[in-house]
């Protein structure tokens, strides 16, 4: 379980992502979380910087699809403003929202084709890692607005963090240890 924890990726923002690397490699899929990953909580339209986002991954050529756990209409509305389509109450780290997008896509792709970008560990990263995707984990844009079972999550990732740099020290300190820190300054 635990490998299953540990990201393909770490970077800061979406926008620190290169995405013309990963198109060149046969990424065309971007599954993405919603709060914290693309907009924080507090958000009730999109902003300049995440319309900015979707134009250039989609001038490249990927497709996106919105995945959140959320159950919440805000999902909708944020889909519904930036034209996309998307999933709302995901249930990640299961794979069921995650295979339910896949099927909103506009055209069937294999699993090699597919990344998902997400804030946390113990949903977004483990719910592809065990799908199979490529997964790229971002720091959380304002964890002061999070809601109270992503609070829990966030103390479960410092658990297992914890056992992570202990048994696959080289995967912590390539892939997690610039997340810890970065985590620790919000």
């Amino acid at each position: 379980m635990l490998k299953k924890l540990i990201p393909d990726y770490y970077y800061k923002t979406i926008e620190n992502i290169p995405y013309n690397k990963l198109y060149e490699s046969g990424i065309r899929l971007i599954l993405t979380d919603l709060d914290n990953t693309l907009i924080s909580y507090k958000e009730t339209e999109p902003t300049q910087v995440l319309e900015e986002w979707k134009k250039k991954v989609e001038e490249i050529g990927f497709e996106i699809i919105i995945v959140s756990n959320s159950k919440k209409d805000r999902v909708k509305h944020f889909a519904k403003l930036l034209n996309l389509p998307y999933v709302k109450f995901a249930k990640k780290p299961t794979k069921l929202g995650l295979k339910k997008a896949l099927q909103l896509a506009s055209r069937h792709y294999a699993l090699n084709e597919v990344m998902e970008i997400g804030d946390q560990l113990m949903t977004d990263v483990f719910g592809s890692r065990r799908l199979g995707v490529l997964t790229i984990l971002v720091k959380a844009i304002d964890k002061k607005t999070e809601v109270l079972p992503t609070k829990i999550n966030r103390k479960l990732e410092e658990f297992f963090l914890k056992r992570i740099e202990r048994k696959y020290p080289l995967s912590y300190q390539r892939k997690l240890m610039e997340y810890v820190r970065d985590k620790n300054d919000n």
